[in-house]
């Protein structure tokens, strides 16, 4: 089918490839490829291995892909001029050393991350120095404050109980007289009772005698009416006095409530003053500290800035 020059060729290409260990920079196999392409390209039999009834195994498209790419590679160098190459290599030497530039660079500033690195684990740890302080001081001030409310409030209570105990006096003073008070208005009852007793028998017997004594039946009548009047005007005075005793104490009680409730505020207003201005104190000192140990951070850091870049002005002279 093929003929006896290309079948001789594809054998003895068959006998290299098996006998040598790496087709892979080898004369001998390169040379009898270049051999077979230009025979099957030569001979016009090469075209019916095209209508084998077989499918292309994975090895065979590889070849013919190697093949192909082989071709072109051909093709391109023979179409490139040497200006064009020389171009070409000039391009591929930028781009090098533009490689080895940037790899030199890459190294300077992983040196100076480490720097700076060092440098910001530095300002941490006085950071952190600073905050354990800080907190050191806030629970002083947490303590002091406590101890300060603890007696705040000891002082509120004792002063507490004795306006207690003041107003129990006051209260007990003025249930008394209540009480002498309301003795008072049952004693004027009583004889207001009486009185009245006495003013019933007297109108039965001057009802029955009505008709020969009304002269001094109106006479007798008179001076009970102003006693009763007498009576019944004390009676009343005592019920006023009573009722200006009620108001009195009850004035005096919310006075009482509402005088408390102001030393509360007074009071609660005075330590919260107090813990303001402590908590105002300590965080001043704290941040008044911080900034001394950012400055002494930052001239430090300044300073050893300028050093590296008199150490880099004197390398680089």
């Amino acid at each position: 089918m093929l003929g006896e020059d290309l079948a001789n060729a594809l054998i003895k290409h068959r006998q290299l490839i098996q006998s040598s260990k790496s087709t892979l920079n080898n004369d001998q196999v390169q040379a009898s490829t270049l051999e077979l392409v230009r025979l099957l390209k030569k001979s016009p039999s090469a075209q019916r291995l095209q209508v084998l009834p077989y499918e292309r195994t994975y090895g065979i498209l590889q070849t013919l892909q190697y093949f192909e790419q082989l071709r072109q590679f051909a093709q391109k160098r023979l179409t490139t001029t040497v200006e064009e190459d020389s171009s070409n290599r000039e391009y591929f030497e930028e781009v090098r050393d533009r490689e080895e530039r940037a790899v030199a660079e890459q190294e300077q500033l992983k040196q100076k991350l480490k720097l700076q690195r060092v440098e910001l684990q530095k300002a941490a740890g006085t950071i952190q120095v600073a905050e354990d302080r800080a907190r050191g001081e806030v629970s002083e001030v947490q303590s002091s404050t406590q101890q300060s409310r603890a007696a705040i409030e000891g002082s509120a209570r004792a002063q507490s109980e004795a306006d207690k105990s003041s107003f129990q006096s006051d209260l007990d003073q003025v249930t008394k007289e209540l009480a002498a008070a309301r003795a008072e208005l049952a004693r004027l009852r009583q004889e207001h009772k009486d009185n009245e007793a006495l003013l019933r028998k007297a109108r039965k017997r001057a009802e029955q005698d009505v008709e020969v004594q009304i002269g001094e039946y109106d006479a007798d009548v008179g001076a009970k009416e102003e006693e009763l009047g007498k009576a019944r005007a004390e009676y009343e005075e005592v019920l006023r006095q009573l009722q200006e005793y009620n108001r009195s104490w009850s004035e005096m009680y919310q006075e009482r409530l509402e005088y408390e409730e102001r030393e509360r505020r007074l009071a609660d207003q005075r330590f919260q003053a107090a813990l303001l201005a402590v908590r105002q104190n300590r965080a001043a000192r704290v941040i008044q500290s911080a900034w001394r140990a950012f400055k002494k951070a930052r001239e430090a850091a300044k300073k050893k800035a300028k050093k590296l870049e008199k150490a880099k002005a004197a390398k680089k002279k």
